[in-house]
């Protein structure tokens, strides 16, 4: 009798740690962090620059993410805490890069008044326009790095019974810091790369789902937003001063841990 009031209270008891193991799915208290790669593509921007012999802005400045193939040193990282059960704050770094297209149509208004490759003129916003060749601007961001803080709300698709998969989504706002390096030339002149350091800002919305392989997820999502850059160094005393807005896809892998339990 006693033995089997033992086998009992033995088994109640490894029902009970089970039943421990396989409650609801927790957020709050929940780290994560993730390492991925993306693809950007940018709106039509405007360029204003300024130096020695010109002052004149370029609308409808087209430019794409200059991809040739993947550089793993060129990633998109995140890492967050779950403060409420679907709320997180989270640091985000995405590093782009931005590549003005060749040969391309853009409307120029402003005056250049000091050049050797013939584009002496006062140009008309609304009226002229300008090819984006060699012979006149390369515009590229080497490095776009893109520093930013969220606030992210979370809900679940689904939860396995014993909480080791699940699949959720995800909504955040955001804002940060830009740190450019950039490589740029006028009217035919040899290319200036230069370090800007932190010469700007952007604000974003991100989105996105997860699937959850025990710590390990799986994140694909996107981000879309502004950015703006001031004093970008077009060689000499010249500056620039850009503004656009993107939308990158990223795929990402991560780890999360609750550190409440």
């Amino acid at each position: 009798m006693k033995n089997n009031l033992l086998l009992i209270a033995l088994s109640f008891s490894f029902l009970y740690t089970n039943a421990q193991d396989t409650t609801e799915r927790t957020n709050k208290g929940r780290i994560y962090a993730s390492y991925g790669l993306s693809r950007t593509t940018y709106d039509l921007s405007t360029l204003k620059m300024s130096g020695d012999g010109y002052d004149f802005s370029l609308t409808h400045f087209d430019a794409n993410d200059g991809f040739s193939e993947y550089d793993f040193a060129k990633f998109n990282g995140k890492i967050g805490y779950f403060f409420s059960e679907h709320f997180s704050i989270a640091l985000g770094f995405d590093n782009f890069s931005y590549k003005a297209i060749d040969k391309r149509l853009v409307k120029i208004g402003g005056v250049i008044s000091d050049t050797t490759g013939g584009y002496e003129a006062e140009y008309q916003s609304n009226e002229d326009v300008v090819r984006t060749n060699s012979d006149f601007i390369t515009f590229e961001y080497f490095k776009l790095n893109y520093i930013n803080l969220n606030l992210e709300v979370h809900d679940n698709f689904w939860v396995s019974k014993n909480t080791k998969f699940a699949w959720s989504y995800y909504f955040g706002l955001g804002a940060g810091i830009v740190i450019t390096e950039s490589t740029v030339s006028l009217f035919g002149q040899d290319a200036v790369t230069k370090n800007n350091g932190m010469n700007g800002f952007g604000a974003n919305a991100s989105f996105g789902t997860k699937f959850y392989l025990g710590p390990v997820y799986l994140d694909l999502g996107g981000k879309a937003g502004y950015i703006k850059t001031k004093d970008v160094s077009t060689g000499g005393i010249g500056t620039a001063d850009h503004n656009f807005m993107f939308t990158s896809g990223i795929a990402s892998i991560g780890v999360s841990f609750n550190l409440s339990k």
